[in-house]
């Protein structure tokens, strides 16, 4: 095949790759991985470029960022080279999801707003895509803007960037965003608390994925739909979303947004009391996210296993995965540091290829020094990793400081150095032991209404605090007064300052400084590695407490285990029981019926309500009183509950008025089961001189029965049953009326 042949086939392969990109990640990767060995077998740098593009665009929604970043600035740097702006703008825009994915929002932000400087320039520039434009491009850059201040809350700013990219898009057909940004809007009025709006954005969303046959995020569509359908309590309608969600096969789904969907599907099920249901769900999700390797789910689905084996009482599967979630957490995080140091390790190629078109001199000076700082954190990399194992391999806190200290005077001179616990229920930050001057001394807890702490300022603005000379830079953190008592509060000068917070899960858990005499102590070097230290101190540290208090609460929990469930089965005892007759009361009937009532609809099985009313009970209360009136109920209640000729149940619905399910059971076996109960009834032979039908006790009793369906509810079907029992009496009770089907 010669080379024009074989350019044609790499050419159809990126095509290919192009159009499955919205539907097929596998066909994707395979179209792209094959266009890419034919561009390096013959030299095709511009095949090359857009198979990395097309195959970076899979690890991104696969979740593989490092591959994505390994990869991406190659194809960068030939479209920068050649004036390809279309192309440029979608790398950019896939370097903002990266370094978003990576909690680094202001370095998104930043890739975002370059993406945006791009697109503005596409309608009068050099672009890959015929078909490419501004406004298209436009409607890409601000939905993702908006997805940041969507993920940081700030829903007004993120629903204002949304509105300008759907205004936008709605005179294009949607055809830019492929229908996503209706689902955006769907999901920032779900957000919102605003779910009629939710619903009509989320199925209009459905509409032009359909239409551009954009699989990969109708799943995530549907899977929406069930979370506000379970807002909105139609769990009806939320469990078929959930499982038309499920139904996409691998291919059609990527399995970051299928481990979110089982996540919210275990929730949903976890809500209905599916415990079965909940932990089948929870484990496909952390099946999944082994199976593929994604770090930063595998913590967060351990703890929920954790969690819902200890809320069982498997104690010992709830420790075995809290165990796991510390080692996936290390794991996620030694991963997420390599991450950054590959992701500023782009960034910095992506500055060098930038300024190269600039000025070249300037730009190799930079390569130099950017090379040297590489090489200096290269080299330390596998330092801090061992150092990381090393402190979250103990529980001990003063070990953990103890390796930090020492960590940390290899590669600066330090005078102080602590840690501080955040307490938020009480605001207090306690303090383990602090190294001052190599010496382990104990400092007092203090409030963070401190106005002297360094410490309650790094929580309150959850931000690095960096000082190289504290007598020029206090201002921005001290007045002058409150700096001059600071001064002689300390019992040594310090000039060079970093407080870094220690972050879990996004919550702050406490503070970490270093800090010495010397100024400009910490170099950029420095604080590259204080950070990185921080980030295994924060899970360390984590570990340690989580642990303390998993054992404390386990043999707590032992303790009070046996008497807690005496007493827990007396109050479901009486929390579910009539207190006279000890059958079901009304709140354990309408909670059994809602059960038998959604398998019926879902099995398509008849059930069967009766309701049975003593006859003429007034006049047996009056006359023989209210004690004889309560042994007569107990006497028949006893009757219907003991009762075992069919698989039934019974409860108290009234003063003297009882409700029966038959479940599965047609209304002929209904009727005949009913007539048994009556004779049951009179065998027991209670005297009533003042019936007006017998001179014993009888009882008037309706029937009802049905294959429940969505066109008639639960309360319908019990006033058919009150109806029947209305006709008994009317009909001169001690006798069975009925209602079936064919009346409702």
């Amino acid at each position: 095949m010669d080379r024009i042949n074989i350019i044609e086939k790499i050419n159809k392969l990126i095509e290919d790759a192009n159009t499955n990109r919205f539907k097929d990640c596998k066909a994707t990767m395979d179209s792209s991985l094959e266009a890419l060995s034919l561009s390096e077998k013959i030299d095709y740098p511009l095949g090359r470029a857009l198979s990395l593009y097309r195959l970076s665009e899979v690890y991104v929604n696969t979740g593989n960022y490092s591959k994505a970043l390994d990869i991406l600035f190659i194809s960068l740097d030939f479209f920068i080279k050649e004036g390809i702006l279309d192309l440029q703008l979608g790398i950019y825009i896939l370097f903002g999801v990266i370094f978003f994915e990576l909690g680094d929002y202001e370095r998104s932000m930043e890739f975002y707003t370059t993406a945006e400087t791009v697109a503005k320039e596409i309608d009068t520039g050099k672009n890959f895509y015929s078909f490419s434009s501004t406004k298209s491009s436009m409607v890409i850059v601000l939905n993702n803007i908006a997805e940041i201040y969507n993920f940081l809350k700030d829903y007004k700013e993120a629903f204002k960037y949304y509105y300008m990219a759907y205004k936008i898009d709605k005179k294009l057909a949607f055809s830019s965003s492929k229908g996503v940004i209706l689902l955006s809007l769907g999901q920032i009025y779900y957000l919102t608390g605003s779910y009629y709006k939710a619903s009509i954005f989320t199925h209009k969303s459905l509409k032009y994925m359909e239409k551009y046959n954009y699989k990969l995020l109708e799943a995530e569509a549907y899977k929406f739909l069930g979370l506000i359908y379970w807002k909105k309590n139609d769990l009806i309608k939320a469990q078929c979303y959930f499982e038309k969600a499920m139904n996409f096969n691998e291919e059609e789904s990527a399995p970051y947004y299928r481990i979110d969907l089982y996540i919210h599907y275990y929730k949903f099920l976890e809500y209905r009391k599916d415990d079965n249901g909940a932990l089948k769900a929870l484990q496909t999700a952390y099946d999944l996210s082994i199976g593929n390797n994604l770090l930063e789910k595998a913590p967060e689905l351990a703890a929920l296993l954790a969690k819902f084996h200890e809320r069982l009482g498997d104690y010992q599967t709830a420790y075995k995965y809290f165990k796991m979630y510390y080692e996936y957490e290390k794991t996620f995080l030694e991963s997420l540091h390599k991450l950054r140091i590959n992701s500023i390790s782009v960034q910095k190629k992506i500055q060098q290829i930038e300024n190269e078109k600039r000025d070249m001199a300037e730009k190799n000076q930079r390569l130099r020094i950017k090379s040297e700082e590489l090489k200096l954190i290269v080299e330390n990399i596998s330092i801090i990793s061992a150092l990381g194992q090393k402190i979250t391999a103990t529980l001990n806190l003063s070990e953990i400081v103890e390796i930090l200290h020492s960590s940390i005077k290899t590669f600066m001179n330090i005078d102080l150095f602590g840690i501080g616990l955040y307490h938020e229920e009480n605001a207090v930050i306690e303090y383990l032991d602090v190294m001052e001057n190599e010496k382990r001394v104990k400092k007092p807890s203090t409030y963070m209404s401190n106005k002297y702490s360094f410490f309650a300022t790094c929580i309150k603005s959850g931000k690095v605090i960096i000082i190289n000379d504290l007598s020029t830079e206090f201002p921005k953190y001290l007045d002058e007064e409150t700096y001059d008592s600071f001064k002689l509060k300390s019992n040594f000068e310090l000039n060079s300052l970093i407080f870094c917070p220690l972050f879990i899960n996004n919550e702050i858990i406490g503070v970490m400084t270093v800090q010495s005499r010397e100024k400009n102590a910490i170099t950029a070097y420095s604080k590259e590695m204080i950070k990185s230290l921080s980030s295994y101190a924060a899970i360390a540290v984590n570990n340690a407490i989580k642990s303390m208090e998993l054992e404390k609460e386990i043999h707590r929990r032992k303790i009070i285990q046996q008497e807690s469930e005496e007493l827990n089965e007396k109050l479901l005892h009486l929390s579910e029981n009539d207190a006279m007759t000890g059958i079901a009361n009304r709140r354990k009937f309408d909670s059994y019926f809602n059960t038998v009532w959604d398998s019926s609809v879902l099995a398509r099985e008849y059930i069967s309500l009766i309701l049975l009313d003593i006859d003429y009970f007034k006049e047996y209360n009056d006359n023989y009183g209210h004690i004889e009136g309560d042994n007569c109920i107990i006497k028949i209640a006893d009757a219907l509950s003991s009762f075992k000729e069919l698989t039934h149940f019974v409860s108290r619905y009234g003063g003297d008025e009882f409700i029966i399910i038959l479940p599965n059971c047609a209304l002929e076996t209904a009727l005949t089961f009913s007539n048994n109960l009556k004779n049951r009834i009179a065998t027991l032979h209670i005297i009533h001189e003042f019936s007006e039908v017998s001179d014993i006790v009888t009882c008037s009793i309706g029937v009802t029965s049905i294959i429940p369906h969505f066109n008639i509810t639960i309360n319908e079907f019990i006033r058919k049953a009150d109806n029947a029992l209305y006709l008994a009496k009317e009909r001169g009770r001690n006798q069975i009326a009925s209602i079936n089907e064919y009346n409702f």
